[in-house]
């Protein structure tokens, strides 16, 4: 990407854009497109070279605004939201229809998408396959990030502010169940290199996993050896789990779409018996050095905590 070119990010006040924004390059043009006022105070605070935009993207007119005279575009989508699909496929249309203007500059769509999507038991997987599926025939060139479970969603902070030597971590899943975890610094750079070499990743689907196969036990044993506390896994039972869950994404609100509950339990069901596993391969090669792993990954966040 040059100087001349526009960059839109979506859901740019969310932990995935925080964590893509600091590699891309200082000149690069940008719009930050977020939900609320006070999201795009803090952007603006934080990019204030950059155009920050609020609005609805479950408007067709608002997504096609959004994309004009734009050169690329990185979607995140809201996740758990019930139009999130229906998001996703204004987005393709709206970036199709700014590449076949006459003076269309559009020419990369950079999706970000999860591991695994063709997983039609989970909602939260099988909501970005239809997307993704809009993107291969849309003619748009496009690549797809498919990232798995992020390291972030790792209590540590959490469990090292608890009193006493010994302390308990919820597990919302059979923590014997193996995950494929990937840091979100990792994923953004990632997706940043992508970006900025654009062309050469054109019409790619990336698997994108910074270790193998870990368990939640395994986790908790590391994290409990990094904070000096003994960790005791116990498994919380689906009503537990799930209202956990809701809490976390809704912000405490009580408010919760029933789509958004039924995701949840469901990708909870999921992962109770199969977890979330791939391969880290193509993550190493695009970064050019192994990705963090989980040991890595709680020693630098202790680390940042004292």
């Amino acid at each position: 990407m040059s100087q001349s070119d526009l960059l839109v990010i979506t859901s740019a006040s969310g932990k995935q854009a925080t964590h893509l924004l600091p590699f891309l390059p200082s000149s690069l043009r940008l719009r930050l497109i977020c939900h609320s006022e006070s999201s795009a105070d803090r952007l603006r605070s934080l990019h204030p070279n950059a155009e920050v935009l609020t609005g609805d993207l479950n408007s067709p007119s608002f997504c096609a605004s959004i994309l004009h005279n734009a050169t690329a575009l990185y979607h995140i989508g809201p996740p758990f939201h019930p139009f999130e699909t229906t998001i996703g496929l204004a987005l393709v249309h709206a970036a199709s229809t700014e590449r076949g203007k006459r003076n269309g500059r559009f020419r990369h769509f950079v999706y970000s998408s999860v591991l695994h999507s063709s997983i039609r038991k989970m909602l939260n997987h099988d909501c970005k396959r239809y997307v993704e599926e809009a993107l291969l025939e849309s003619g748009v060139p496009y690549t797809i990030l498919q990232p798995t479970h992020f390291m972030e969603m790792i209590p540590l902070a959490k469990l090292a502010q608890e009193q006493g030597d010994k302390v308990v971590f919820p597990a919302k899943w059979d923590p014997s169940v193996g995950f494929s975890f990937v840091a979100l610094k990792d994923f953004g750079e990632a997706g940043a290199k992508v970006l900025r070499e654009g062309e050469k990743h054109y019409s790619a689907s990336y698997e994108i996993c910074g270790t193998g196969s870990v368990t939640y036990n395994e986790v908790m044993r590391i994290v409990g050896q990094n904070i000096g506390k003994d960790v005791v896994v116990k498994q919380v039972g689906l009503q537990e789990a799930a209202d956990g869950f809701m809490k976390m994404m809704s912000g405490g609100s009580e408010e919760v779409d029933p789509y958004t509950r039924d995701a949840a339990e469901r990708m909870l069901l999921y992962y109770n018996r199969r977890g979330l596993v791939g391969n880290t391969n193509v993550l190493e090669w695009l970064l050019g050095r192994k990705p963090t792993s989980v040991v890595k990954w709680v020693e630098e966040q202790v680390g940042k905590g004292r």
